[in-house]
């Protein structure tokens, strides 16, 4: 122990004296290592991180894939949605659980006091806390006396974060009484502190017993309707058991449950087979749902990987500056070596000056990546289901920063210390140049070569990932979002019968049309660009669909001259006016894919359709206009077949979404339209405030994040990768001076010295590119999932990646090239 501290003390003393290439080395490094730690706590937090509960590994989430006849609502998959009556037989059942809970989220309208805000709910069984093993922080969590009956159960369970930060962690809101979607809910008690719910980037405000859908969810069907399948179930399994061993023993269950749905649901003789036949499969739950993990899981691994060449090129970077330290310290190792000293307790000596750059370029990194993550987080819009996500490191990351900034020190220190305790005696004690100054030489090419390839990879890489960018940023959406603003309200949740809702858009979009500045007002029922829609079998007139054809199409509910609000043209015949109410004959306005898909050669505007499929089912509804298509969902989405009616005609409209097209910046609006809707109902919260162009840059959040940070780490691998060429040929030139004066001596022209030294950095980077473009091509094809109209081999990234490192390759050679034309023959014959 005493050795190694005299050796760190040393290599301390040494790095004192040496502040220029000592503070080069932390910053340097300190950029990759605080890379990765950003970027490792997100991935952590989303991808890694257990739930913080009992025994996480025992949790199941269950999945039944295959026909479901009915309503589906599910935020990810439709298998994974169930409805209330299944999940009470499972639970009561099965005999592979110790328990079975079942989740919905829900966004309410939460009093307390005098103040009204929108907050995120849960709907949950009243074994919920109990079969995740959550204890209270105050108070009491439910149990199954809390889910008793249908609306029988008003009491609510605030989560620890809401009751801090709404509440002041104030005791005192024990047994008092808050307002959610009006109806009067006694506060029993709060969750323990670290639970956010099974969920991650979905965190719950408030927890309320399934059994008050009807009270939270107006407008909706029964609790008990077998055909609406829209909650989550969770359960743990039995100690001892294995994930096979319980999902072999649920299906015999799940198969007598299924077929006493057959006569309840009156499922069709053609559907029952395949009903009968679906599988309930069980997948780990230990991270809890994976509805975050599911879109963020590729970006994130594909960050990671890139900061982690971004750590491989600064420590290739590291190695090549402290080989060319050893090189100057060759006399000096020499001298130690010929008074006796012993090669390992040189290399031992000599590593610990990498260690100690580590540590203090990991503590630094530790800095930047708090910095960084921070950031990252903040930047996170609230609204795309990542909430939660802690912006401060916890010690996981500690641990894992630590052992990166260990790992660099040796990546980066071994090599150099090995070649730098390799000396020949003689020739360095006369400080004439050897062999092992070759070797180090060409040791430093290699590295340099490495770096090259692989800041090729990096920014071909961020090429493709901006080129992506690009495409999203520009592709028709159907719609101009410039000049609209956007504002969502639920009316159903303050009580609002449907009936009352509709009266309600109408006096918003009155009140609104007649504010200056504004050219035109619209609403929806289903919001655009924000993932959310919804869809039916469909039966068109004098159409007949082929045996395995999909009869599918969406649908959204819109108020009059939306389509002129939203930019959207109207092909052929009209928009919804005013007249088309609930009293008038159903209309429908179709897109183009629909028009193309069931009325070619026909005109759509002679026909009709109907929701729903069977012999009972004559289509009724009358076609009225045809709209170019539009994307829907996010700038992703594909165009799909698209049915608009009108909002009038929607019988249970709970809630809507206005879109104001303004002659006037739409930004500077936001509080006008803000009062404008508090004069209509003062207790009415509005939310998703904001312009329609930040809505869809938020959908592009994930893209935008990864080429952002894809590009800003190329552009740092580059800088590194220049540094390391204008390092290895300025010591190439400090070594060959005497060869340089020799060469002038005899004849060499200055351009010829000059294109000797930039031949020599061109070949290091035509090789580098060489390795790097192939192993670009290969990661390109694992990414091409996450990228939008491009391909591994877009040309455009990699004519832009060769071109730039070209360039930057030319820039670090030619300092040192002019260097070499400045050498006077006659004082290079002298040197040494």
């Amino acid at each position: 122990m005493h050795t190694v501290i005299r050796d760190l003390r040393y290599g301390a003393r040494m790095l004192v004296k040496n502040p220029g290439f000592t503070l080069i080395a932390v910053l340097t490094l300190a950029l990759g290592i605080g890379a990765n730690t950003a970027i490792f706590s997100l991935a952590d937090q989303v991808l890694l991180r257990y739930l913080p509960v009992p025994h996480p590994e025992e949790l199941v989430l269950l999945r039944s894939p295959g026909p479901s006849p009915g309503n589906v609502n599910s935020d990810l998959d439709e298998a994974a949605s169930f409805s209330y009556p299944i999940y009470k037989d499972l639970r009561d059942q099965n005999q592979v659980f110790t328990g079975l809970l079942t989740r919905y989220a829900i966004g309410v309208s939460l009093a307390g006091g005098s103040q009204i805000e929108r907050a995120r709910g849960e709907l949950v069984s009243g074994n919920y806390f109990d079969v995740l093993g959550v204890r209270p922080a105050l108070g009491r969590v439910f149990s199954a006396q809390d889910e008793t009956a249908p609306g029988a159960n008003p009491v609510a369970v605030l989560s620890y974060g809401y009751w801090q930060r709404r509440f002041a962690g104030n005791p005192g809101i024990l047994n008092q009484t808050l307002t959610v979607n009006g109806t009067p809910l006694t506060v029993v008690g709060v969750s323990s502190p670290g639970f956010a719910g099974v969920q991650v980037g979905q965190v719950p405000d408030v927890f309320i017993p399934i059994t008050m859908k009807a009270q939270m969810m107006p407008n909706t069907s029964e609790l008990d309707n077998r055909s609406d399948a829209f909650l989550a179930l969770l359960g743990r399994l039995k100690p001892g058991l294995t994930l096979a061993q319980a999902q072999a023993g649920l299906q015999p269950v799940y198969r007598q449950i299924l077929q006493a749905e057959v006569p309840l649901r009156k499922i069709s003789q053609t559907r029952q087979a395949e009903f009968l036949a679906k599988p309930l499969l069980l997948e780990t739950g230990s991270h809890g749902r994976q509805i975050l993990q599911h879109d963020a899981r590729a970006p994130l691994l594909t960050l990671m990987a890139m900061v982690g060449l971004v750590l491989l090129i600064t420590c290739a970077n590291l190695a090549s500056l402290l080989i060319a330290r050893g090189v100057a310290r060759r006399r000096e190792i020499a001298v130690r070596m010929a008074l006796g000293a012993d090669r390992w307790k040189i290399v031992r000596q000599l590593l610990a000056e990498p260690l100690l750059l580590s540590v203090a370029g990991g503590v630094v990194g530790l800095m930047l990546g708090s910095w960084a993550l921070a950031a990252i987080v903040r930047a996170i819009p609230s609204d795309i289901g990542a909430t939660g996500l802690n912006p401060t490191l916890d010690w996981r990351v500690l641990v894992f920063t630590f052992g990166v900034s260990l790992l660099a020190g040796l990546l980066f220190g071994l090599a150099p210390a090995f070649s730098s305790a390799r000396v020949e005696l003689a020739d360095s004690l006369k400080e004439q140049t050897s062999t092992g100054n070759l070797a180090r030489v060409r040791l430093r090419r290699a590295l340099i070569v490495a770096q090259v390839a692989l800041t090729t990879v990096l920014l071909i890489g961020a090429g493709l990932f901006a080129h992506s960018l690009y495409n999203l940023k520009t592709v028709d959406l159907g719609v101009r979002p410039d000049h609209v603003i956007q504002f969502s309200v639920a009316p159903e949740l303050d009580r609002y019968s449907p009936a009352q809702t509709r009266a309600l858009a109408d006096r918003i979009r009155d009140t609104i049309a007649v504010m200056p500045g504004v050219q035109a007002v619209s609403a929806a029922a289903i919001p655009v660009f924000q993932n959310s829609d919804a869809g039916s079998n469909i039966t068109v007139e004098g159409y007949t669909f082929a045996p395995n054809e999909e009869p599918h199409v969406l649908k959204n509910w819109i108020a009059a001259r939306y389509f002129g609000t939203m930019g959207t043209p109207l092909l052929e015949g009209r928009e919804f006016t005013e007249a088309d109410t609930s009293q008038s004959p159903e209309v429908a306005i179709i897109n183009e894919s629909v028009a193309r898909r069931f009325f070619t050669g026909r005109d759509p505007l002679q026909y009709r359709l109907v929701f729903g499929a069977g012999k009972d089912v004559h289509p009724d509804i009358q076609i009225v206009g045809v709209v170019k298509d539009s994307k829907h969902e996010d700038p992703r989405d594909p165009i799909h077949p698209f049915v608009y009616l009108p909002l009038a005609q929607l019988k249970d409209l709970g809630r809507a979404t206005f879109y104001v097209r303004t002659a006037q910046d739409p930004g500077v609006m936001s509080d006008a339209v803000r009062k404008s809707v508090a004069s209509i109902d003062a207790s009415l919260p509005i939310y998703d405030l904001k312009t329609l162009t930040a809505q869809i840059n938020e959908s592009l959040f994930t893209d935008r994040l990864v080429a952002f940070l894809s590009v800003g780490l190329g552009l740092l691998s580059a800088l590194l990768a220049a540094m390391g060429l204008y390092g290895v040929m300025a010591y190439t030139v400090a070594r060959r001076i005497r060869e340089i004066g020799i060469r002038m001596a005899l004849g060499a022209t200055r351009e010829g010295v000059a294109w000797m030294v930039l031949r020599e950095v061109v070949r290091m980077a035509a090789l580098g590119l060489l390795i790097g473009v192939p192993v670009a091509f290969a990661v390109g094809r694992f990414a091409e999932a996450t990228l939008y109209g491009v391909k591994a081999g877009d040309p455009p990234a990699y004519a832009l990646a060769a071109v730039f490192l070209g360039v930057l390759a030319l820039l670090a050679g030619s300092l040192p090239a002019r260097r070499a034309t400045a050498v006077d023959p006659m004082v290079a014959l002298r040197y040494e």
